[in-house]
Parts: structure tokens; C-alpha cells; sequence
């Protein structure tokens, strides 16, 4: 008795059906096998360079800056300064938060310097001096100056990974700094920086160094940068 030509063609039909879903299938694995390899499109040591190299070049960014003293490896509670800022190149920077539990604004264009008076909300204008460049303040005026490295005795690529939903590019090292007076107070630097997939440049990053007088001592710094190269202004405020 032969079967009824739907029959036979439901059959075909299926196995048709069947074979396009594992088709179907397979490009999509493979799609996400390329994506998730494609992401890291050199080794470890490549991406570093190439991201500090942009990191530094950038004409413009927003950043935050925590820094913390630490005591036998461990951060005290309070913060020594959180500051969020906006530096533009080569010389203009703009930060506010608190510093030593004292709110803080300043901007510095060019060769002046202007720090608002907390209790009169008045600006003070401090002509000639280039506070942005001195040492003490590197984490929160001039947060690159940590990124200006002599040598990497040490680096561990931890891969991609996720941080407060975007995907990153973790790393560890263990650097040695070009900046002479950062070396003269502390020694041992330790960062976890975290990189831009696409552009490898840095998106976080967290350092802890010891005291070289106080090993038991140190310092541990927490940045965020984001805005690269946009359109920031920054200019000085009127001052009476």
C-alpha cells in the first residue's frame, strides 16, 4: 500500500527542517566562539603598552580618585581623599570633593590656581603657582603621573571580565615607577588595572604600595577614568 504523498512529504519537510536548526545552530556557536577569541586581539603585554600609551596621550578624560593609608595590609576605613576631576591637556584640571575630611574645589588653568573658600563660597586666585604638578596631590590632580612606568618585573593577564556590568580586560603587574619622589616614599607597587576591550585603554584601576619607612604602612589608590577625548571646558572662575 503506498503512503499518501503528505506523508511523505512532512517527512521530507522535517528532516529539511531539522537539518537548517543545526545549521542554524552551529553558526551561532561559532559566531560566539570568534567574538569571545576576537576580543583579545594581541598578547597581554602588547594590550598594556598600547593602553598606557593611549591612556597617556588622551587629550581629555573624567576620572575619580580614592586614596586610603593603610596599616598591616589592611585600608583604614575612612578616606584620605575622594575626588571626582576632568583634566584637559596640557595644563587645565578641575577637580571637587574632600581631602583629609576638608571639601576641596579647585581648578588650575594654565600657570594659576584657584581654590574656592569653603565657609564664602568665594574663589581665591593663586597666580603663578602650578599646583596640578606637585607630587603630593599626583592621585588626585594628575592620576596619570602613576602610570609613568621604568620597567613591569611582573604581569598576569586574569582575562575578560565583568565589573559592575561592562566587560574589561583584567590585569595584575609589578612595576617600578620613573617618577623619583613616588619611588622615594614608597616602594613595592602592586596594580590591578582593568582595560577597554576595543581601545585597551584604562578604565580602572587599583594600586597598593608600602611605606619605605614603615613596611607595615602604605597606600592604596582606587581610579576610574571615562570620557576620553571629549569635548570638556574647563576655565577659571570670576574672582572678586
Amino acid at each position: 500500500m503506498r503512503r499518501p504523498c503528505w506523508v511523505v512529504l512532512n517527512k521530507r519537510i522535517s528532516i529539511i527542517l531539522l537539518a537548517v536548526f543545526f545549521i542554524l545552530l552551529l553558526c551561532v556557536l561559532a559566531h560566539i566562539t570568534i567574538k569571545s577569541r576576537g576580543t583579545v586581539k594581541a598578547p597581554p603585554q602588547e594590550m598594556l603598552k598600547t593602553g598606557l600609551e593611549r591612556t597617556i596621550a588622551s587629550g581629555s578624560f573624567r576620572y575619580q580618585a580614592e586614596t586610603r593609608l593603610t596599616a598591616s595590609g589592611k585600608a583604614n576605613i575612612d578616606f584620605f581623599s575622594q575626588v571626582e576631576g576632568e583634566r584637559v591637556a596640557p595644563d587645565q584640571v578641575q577637580i571637587r570633593g574632600a581631602i583629609m575630611n576638608t571639601p576641596v574645589d579647585f581648578i588650575q588653568v594654565g600657570n594659576s590656581s584657584y581654590f574656592k573658600d569653603q565657609p564664602s563660597g568665594q574663589w581665591v586666585s593663586l597666580s603663578g603657582n602650578k599646583l596640578s604638578d606637585m607630587e603630593i596631590f599626583y592621585a588626585e590632580l594628575n592620576p596619570l603621573a602613576y602610570f609613568n612606568f621604568k620597567d613591569i618585573i611582573e604581569l598576569k593577564y586574569k582575562g575578560l571580565v565583568k565589573v559592575n556590568g561592562e566587560r574589561m580586560l583584567q590585569m595584575e603587574i609589578r612595576p617600578t615607577l620613573q617618577d623619583p619622589f613616588l619611588e622615594l616614599r614608597l616602594t613595592d607597587f602592586f596594580y590591578r588595572i582593568w582595560l577597554n576591550p576595543e581601545d585597551y585603554r584604562i578604565q580602572q584601576a587599583s594600586i597598593q604600595a608600602k611605606d619605605k619607612n614603615s613596611p607595615q604602612s602604605g597606600i592604596e589608590i582606587n581610579l576610574s577614568f571615562w570620557d576620553y577625548d571629549k569635548n570638556i571646558s574647563i576655565t577659571p572662575p570670576d574672582v572678586n
